[in-house]
C-alpha cells in the first residue's frame, strides 16, 4: 500500500479534476466508477496509469452536474431528493469552505450511515475514498471531490436495513471497532470468494470504506456504522455459506495490484486495495482469496 503517494499526488488531483466533468450515473443506471477507482490506483501505488483511468471515465455518467449554491436550504427536507443533486453538492463546498473537511466529514457520515448501502454501497464508497485523500493532502479538487461525494450519498439516502438487533450491542462494546469492521468485511471477503458475484464483492467494499471513516467520526458513530454493516451484511448474505478456514493464497501483491491496474475493471482495483488493506490489518486469508478471486478468477 502506498497511502504516501496519495498524499503527494498531483496526478491524484488533476484526475479528481478531470472527473469532476463526468456524471455520476452511468445510463443503465450504474455508477461512475472513475473517481473511487483513480484514488485506490494511488493507494496501490499506479500512478502512471491515473491520467488513462481518469480520462476514460470522464466521458461516461451522462451530463455533468454543476453545483448550485443553496439559499435557504432545509437539508432535512432535501434529504434523499437526487432532484436537489446541484445543492447538495453546493451545501457541502460551502459548509467545507467554512467549517473545514474533518467538521463537516464528523457531522454528515453519521447522518448518512443508515444510508449505507444505498446505491449498492458506492454513495458511502465514493465518499470514503474522497476522505483518505483530503485527509492525506487538503486540496482543492479534493475538497470538491468530498463535496460531490457526500452531496450524492445525502441525493440518494435511503435508509437501509434495521440496526436494532446489533445497535444495541455495538455501541455498548469495549472492543476495536475499527479492527470489528474489518473482520466483518473478512467475512464478506469469505462470502465472496465462495459466491463471487457483484453483491457480494460490494459488501467486502462498503464494510472496508465504513473503516476509513472510523478515525473521523465520533466512537458511538463508529460502533452504530459497525451496527449498519453487520446488518446489511445479515441481509445481504442470508442463505449464502462463507468459505470456512480458506488457506492462504500464494499470489504476490504485486501481481494482484498489476493484474487489477491493467484490467480496467475498477471492481478488481477497488477490491484489491481493500482486501490488501484487510490483510494488512488483520492477516486473515479470506482477503487474500478475494482478491485473487477477482483478479485471477481462482
Amino acid at each position: 500500500m502506498r497511502t504516501d503517494m496519495i498524499e503527494t499526488s498531483t496526478t491524484l488531483d488533476e484526475a479528481f479534476e478531470r472527473l469532476s466533468s463526468a456524471g455520476f450515473e452511468l445510463p443503465n443506471g450504474f455508477i461512475n466508477h472513475g473517481p473511487m477507482a483513480c484514488e485506490a490506483l494511488a493507494a496501490l501505488g499506479c500512478e502512471e496509469t491515473l491520467d488513462t483511468w481518469a480520462r476514460r471515465f470522464a466521458h461516461v455518467g451522462g451530463t455533468a452536474v454543476a453545483p448550485v449554491a443553496p439559499v435557504d436550504f432545509e437539508w432535512e427536507e432535501a434529504l434523499g431528493a437526487y432532484t436537489r443533486l446541484p445543492e447538495w453538492i453546493g451545501y457541502f463546498e460551502r459548509s467545507i469552505a467554512e467549517f473545514g473537511w474533518p467538521t463537516v466529514v464528523e457531522v454528515w457520515v453519521p447522518r448518512l450511515m443508515p444510508s449505507l448501502a444505498i446505491a449498492l454501497f458506492h454513495a458511502a464508497i465514493r465518499s470514503a475514498h474522497a476522505v483518505r485523500a483530503i485527509d492525506a493532502a487538503d486540496t482543492a479538487p479534493r475538497q470538491a471531490e468530498l463535496a460531490r461525494a457526500l452531496g450524492y450519498w445525502a441525493a440518494r439516502f435511503q435508509v437501509g436495513q434495521p440496526v436494532s438487533e446489533f445497535i444495541e450491542a455495538e455501541i455498548e462494546a469495549d472492543g476495536d471497532i475499527r479492527l470489528a469492521v474489518v473482520e466483518a468485511a473478512a467475512d464478506g471477503a469469505s462470502h465472496y470468494h465462495g459466491r463471487p458475484n457483484i453483491l457480494n464483492l460490494h459488501g467486502v467494499t462498503g464494510a472496508m470504506a465504513v473503516e476509513l471513516f472510523v478515525d473521523h467520526i465520533p466512537a458511538g458513530a463508529g460502533a452504530a456504522g459497525l451496527a449498519q454493516v453487520r446488518a446489511e451484511h445479515a441481509a445481504l448474505y442470508a442463505g449464502n455459506q462463507a468459505v470456512t478456514a480458506p488457506e492462504m493464497a500464494g499470489v504476490e501483491h504485486d501481481e494482484l495490484i498489476r493484474s487489477a491496474e491493467h484490467s480496467g475493471d475498477p471492481h478488481q482495483v477497488k477490491l484489491v486495495e481493500a482486501c490488501l488493506r484487510g490483510l494488512q490489518a488483520t492477516g486473515d486469508p479470506a482477503f487474500a482469496l478475494a482478491a485473487e478471486t477477482v483478479t485471477l478468477g481462482r
